[in-house]
Parts: C-alpha cells; structure tokens; sequence
C-alpha cells in the first residue's frame, strides 16, 4: 500500500503545478491603432500585443477593427492570432406590404347536362 501512495502523491503534485503555469488565451476586439511589421507588433486600444518573428500583418490595416487572441506573459501581451473583426449585421429592413388586392370573382359557369 505504502508503494503506491507516494508516486501518486508525486504525480498529483505535478499536475496541479503545471496546470498553474498555462497560459490561457483571451480575445479582445477593438481598433487598430498601429501596426509595426518589423518588431512585429500591433497596438489594439491602447495595448501593445508582440507577435512571434515572422507575422503577417498583410489582412489587416491601421483603422479598421480586429479581434486579438493572445495571453499575458511576463509583464507583456503576446499575440497568438490577428484578425478582422466581423461586421455587425445590419438589422432586417421592415418593408411594408400593402394589403393583397383579391381578384374578381369570375361568374359561375352553368355545367351542360
């Protein structure tokens, strides 16, 4: 029995403590405010979110609204994805539909016998 209550004991211990350093990502949709290629940086709302070497900023510009998928890291945002944010939709126009006018009612035709 004692064999087996220390590794478990280990084990859990392990698990709790790593699940305390995951980063767990948020989203945030705003405008973008600028965009630095080179350092690979983007400011939405007055947060700088750094981006991996190598990011594409070519779907996006300065101006238009975006949605940042990122996490906290040391002090520093770091970015995972950059995207357009979708437009809302625009509410269905009621359109107002006059009254259907009914057709005249055509006589009855005797039936021959």
């Amino acid at each position: 029995m004692n064999k087996f209550v220390l590794p478990l004991a280990l084990v859990a211990a392990l698990a709790t403590g790593s699940a305390a350093f995951a980063a767990t990502n948020t989203s945030v949709t705003g405008t973008l405010k600028a965009l630095d290629a080179k350092a690979c940086t983007a400011t939405v709302n007055k947060t700088v979110y750094h981006f991996s070497k190598g990011c594409d900023f070519s779907k996006v510009k300065v101006g238009e609204k975006v949605t940042v998928t990122g996490h906290a890291y040391k002090k520093m945002e770091v970015g995972v994805t950059i995207v357009a944010a979708a437009p809302a939709k625009p509410a269905p126009a009621k359109v107002k539909t006059a009254p259907a006018k009914s057709a005249p009612a055509k006589p009855a035709t005797p039936k021959k016998p």
